[in-house]
């Protein structure tokens, strides 16, 4: 049996036969251009989309860990209790009813953006270039275009004010996190997932462990 839980930022597959949650986002891009740059032909954009989707995939796919747990238990529910789900993580490219509006703006090699998240309209704004992993501090590694997927599903940023924010977050000094300078996964970066989870099926609720 497949539970389904549709929101406006992700659709939610609970997957009991293969024992796996997957989260998906559908994707409605607009292709941008900086003055100066050529347009964007079918190929550049199949390509885009397809290396947006494979860093999701590599970095945050059968990395967690979500573990039922019955609080109140039914015929229909008691073989969940401490069943660990797999969790798989992916972005699909739509011409409408996306759940995000994705502007990806093809900039010059000499241009600085600061690449950010609306939720409130549901807008992801990156650019070209957001798919390169770059060094923010000697150690740590970032690739922008993961940390703009973390906030739509719900995270905030946790890095200070050395970096651009306007305070120090609880997490500023948790330098190698993803939504910090790093990219590194943190369980609680899918706590807006799990509170979907816990609407899905009566009687029980779901832990993420992190791998």
């Amino acid at each position: 049996m497949t539970h389904i839980r549709r929101t406006n930022t992700m659709d939610i597959y609970l997957e009991q036969q293969r024992k796996t949650v997957v989260v998906r986002q559908k994707w409605k891009y607009n292709w941008l251009n900086e003055e100066g740059t050529a347009n964007w032909n079918y190929e550049q954009r199949r390509d885009w989309h397809h290396s947006a989707d494979n860093i999701i995939w590599q970095n945050w796919s059968n990395k967690f860990s979500f573990l039922a747990v019955v609080l109140e238990e039914t015929a229909t529910n008691k073989h969940l209790h401490r069943q660990a789900f797999n969790v798989e993580f992916d972005i699909e490219w739509v011409l409408d009813n996306g759940h995000w509006t994705a502007n990806v703006t093809k900039v010059k090699p000499e241009t600085s953006y600061r690449s950010n998240v609306d939720r409130s309209n549901q807008t992801i704004n990156v650019i070209s270039r957001d798919l390169e992993y770059t060094s923010l501090k000697k150690g740590t590694v970032h690739n922008t275009l993961n940390h703009e997927y973390a906030h739509t599903l719900g995270g905030g940023d946790e890095y200070g004010i050395r970096y651009g924010n306007s305070y120090d977050p609880i997490y500023v000094d948790d330098i190698q996190a993803l939504l910090n300078i790093g990219n590194e996964l943190r369980e609680r970066y899918t706590r807006d997932v799990i509170d979907e989870l816990n609407t899905m099926i009566h009687g029980v609720n779901f832990l993420a462990i992190l791998k």
